[in-house]
């Protein structure tokens, strides 16, 4: 950090000169832990946004929730008066971070490929994404595979060594659509996706498969298929009606009218980023899809898109008819639930890990700063600190 003093006369011997004043100012400082933790508003678990709130933090963890009172030692204490307080944001289907940010496709079915192989913390993405106030993702393979492996779910910031792993094997990706086809190997075709994923999920059943496979089949574990088109969308949730868990969704489009199928066999939906390019309709189908009864959630698409992609992709959809709990929820709760790590994150709630961001207004306000970030109770970022 650099400091600009007025010019002082001093002796060789005295060294370096400060201002008196300077004498006893409190520097800010990065990866310091946190024991209280106080705001003048704050993002409640339903998506509201409620006054005053005073969090205990121990161990990193979330010891009590509650409104501010004078029962707190100011000495271990940050307070924002004027700012808004969240939990951490979580963003599914990312790839920052990781060494290899695609799957091989020389095999269109790949289920012994793990995303948590290649999460490098160090990389200028995850620094990137902590600065927007993301503190969770989920890191997917590249979709060109049938069956692409195993995601991970991770913290941007590692506070510790061993620590900021959520889930190590999961959900299972699949993929359907022509991102899918390949001129050198099968599938060639929509019809030909369709059938093998058919085909994998039989011999799974017959307990002819890799143990993944085997695991999504009798419903102990979960998965998520990228779909391009509405049909893919349908294709692929008829061909898991009969095995697995309900399965996470990823698709933008403008078709409402899969809210139905969605709620019968979806554990979410991933929709975004949305951006100024965005159709009107594409945006209000997340709202309809939403009021339907289907869990909503939001990516930024980084690296390909912004890291503040998450919160413009959640406000965009507020402007056009998703209720703003919702909206907010869609950042926050509903994908820590989706990706099977809401006992962790997700919420300002007792037990959870101290993962929060502090917003200088509504977060899906898109002129709200983002102020510091906690990880784990530890402070990872402060707006106020220049580095370089």
């Amino acid at each position: 950090m650099r400091l600009s003093f007025p010019i002082l006369a001093c002796t060789l011997a005295v060294g370096t000169c400060l201002p008196p004043s300077s004498a006893n100012a409190q520097v800010p400082q990065l990866k310091k832990e946190i024991r209280f933790l106080t705001a003048g508003r704050y993002l409640a678990p339903d998506g509201s946004i409620k006054e005053d709130v005073l969090v205990r933090v121990n161990d990193g963890k979330i010891a009590s929730v509650g409104k501010r009172d004078e029962s707190y030692d100011r000495r271990y204490a940050v307070e924002h008066p004027n700012a808004v307080l969240a939990p951490g944001l979580i963003d599914l289907d990312v790839k920052i971070g990781a060494e290899y940010q695609s799957t091989a496709n020389a095999f269109a079915i790949d289920p012994a490929a793990s995303m948590i192989n290649s999460v490098d913390w160090n990389h200028d993405q995850m620094r990137g994404a902590v600065r927007a106030g993301v503190t969770t993702v989920m890191l997917t393979p590249t979709a060109n595979n049938v069956v692409g492996g195993a995601a991970a779910v991770v913290k941007t910031a590692r506070i510790r060594s061993g620590a900021g792993v959520l889930r190590d094997d999961g959900p299972l990706m699949f993929s359907l659509g022509p991102q899918t086809f390949s001129g050198d190997r099968a599938p060639t075709s929509r019809i030909g996706a369709l059938a093998m994923l058919r085909d994998t999920l039989s011999e799974a059943g017959e307990g002819n498969a890799h143990p993944r496979l085997k695991s999504f089949v009798n419903g102990k574990l979960d998965g998520m298929v990228v779909c391009e088109k509405a049909m893919d969308v349908s294709s692929a949730l008829r061909a898991f009606r009969t095995v697995g868990e309900a399965v996470i969704v990823r698709y933008t489009g403008d078709e409402a009218d899969l809210a139905g199928e969605l709620s019968s066999m979806s554990r979410a939906l991933v929709a975004g980023p949305y951006d100024a390019t965005t159709s009107s309709r594409t945006m209000a189908a997340a709202g309809a899809i939403a009021r339907a009864g289907v869990p909503v959630v939001f990516s930024s698409g980084i690296p390909a898109g912004a890291p503040d992609g998450l919160r413009l992709s959640a406000s965009l959809a507020a402007r056009h008819g998703m209720d703003s709990k919702q909206a907010r929820r869609a950042m926050t709760i509903l994908p820590a639930i989706a990706a099977g790590v809401s006992d962790r994150v997700g919420s300002i709630y007792k037990g959870l890990d101290a993962d929060f961001v502090v917003f200088s207004d509504d977060p899906l306000r898109l002129d709200a700063q983002v102020l510091e970030v906690y990880v784990s109770g530890v402070r990872v970022y402060d707006a106020s600190i220049q580095t370089e």
